[in-house]
């Protein structure tokens, strides 16, 4: 074989492995997106089978209610006295959320309204059980009673002495995992985990029979460029 035939060869396999190398690449690429796509779908499957769920439970009738004000309101303590919801409405102030208390007109310690404190993309127009439970649990709505003999501190509110209670250590107050949507959760993240799993699978042994030839070309380019090599050595020593 002559050196411009050599030569045309080596040139060949050389653009042969960018294609190759180039095809790698982006296999790569798909690879770490659908890895980012199983990602993000075990967080959404974690998300779901972790959610919990909050409702009241009246212990003077045993009966239990999804999240209502008038409900909460109306529960008792230990003590007998009745829970109020109330939001902090300035540095060292609270004031009471009754049913007829307008979402809007809730400003959290005077200055950011609910909707913004809670990051809602939009101004609720009534207090659903999910405004509320999302409020409890970032505290910016609590739960108050009377004050007693043995309170440590008490906020004066429409002239009468309340204390704020921990949510989490009301016994009327639960807090459980939801598990209504476990089933669904579970049946979708096993068929997209599936089907991202299988598309792995072929790109991966797409990618390997890709490496297998990225080897043999690049064993005959090595072997290409010998003959070259030697052919340049051989005309210098004929001129020399």
């Amino acid at each position: 074989m002559g050196i411009s035939s050599n030569q045309a060869r080596f040139l060949t396999l050389t653009s042969r492995q960018i294609d190759l190398e180039y095809r790698v690449q982006q296999i790569c690429q798909r690879r770490l997106r659908l890895a980012s796509e199983l990602e993000r779908v075990a967080s959404e499957y974690n998300n779901k089978i972790s959610n919990r769920s909050m409702y009241t439970f009246n212990t003077t009738n045993a009966g239990i209610s999804e999240l209502d004000i008038a409900t909460i309101n109306g529960i008792k303590d230990s003590n007998g006295n009745n829970f109020q919801l109330v939001y902090k409405s300035g540095s060292d102030a609270y004031s009471k959320i009754t049913s007829s208390t307008a979402i809007s007109t809730v400003q959290i310690e005077g200055t950011t309204g609910l909707q913004t404190t809670l990051g809602l993309s939009s101004a609720p127009s009534e207090w659903t059980p999910e405004i509320l439970e999302a409020a409890i649990r970032a505290g910016v709505i609590s739960i108050a009673t009377e004050e007693d003999i043995y309170t440590q501190q008490s906020y004066a509110i429409d002239g009468t002495d309340y204390e704020i209670r921990d949510w989490r250590t009301l016994s009327q107050l639960a807090d459980e995992l939801y598990k209504g949507d476990n089933a669904e959760a579970e049946t979708t993240y096993e068929k997209v985990t599936a089907e991202i799993n299988a598309q792995d699978k072929k790109l991966q042994l797409e990618q390997t029979a890709i490496e297998v030839e990225y080897k043999a070309v690049t064993t005959e380019k090595d072997a290409v460029k010998k003959i070259l090599d030697q052919n340049a050595q051989a005309s210098f020593k004929y001129f020399s």
